[in-house]
């Protein structure tokens, strides 16, 4: 699995999410690339205004997205 994960310094949401984010992850294989909001080329991804975005792809294909602040258990139930 891999996750692209985008968001931005001056994001609250974002500040929130990356702790509860890297105490799931810590034990898991997972693939993870961060960009920034601001200084990445993030056009690709057809992102929003709500921050931080997950997205997950499973066999390079995306096959998920995980938009704006959630609680621990919703960020697990969509790394599972």
């Amino acid at each position: 699995m891999k996750i692209i994960k985008i968001e931005a310094i001056w994001c609250s949401s974002c500040i929130i999410m990356k702790s509860r984010f890297n105490d799931i992850i810590k034990d898991k294989n997972i693939e993870v690339i961060s960009l920034d909001y601001d200084t990445s080329d993030i056009t690709n991804y057809n992102i929003g205004d709500i921050l931080p975005v997950y997205i997950r792809f499973d066999n390079e294909c995306e096959t998920s997205r995980l938009i704006g602040e959630h609680t621990k258990e919703e960020l697990e139930r969509f790394l599972s």
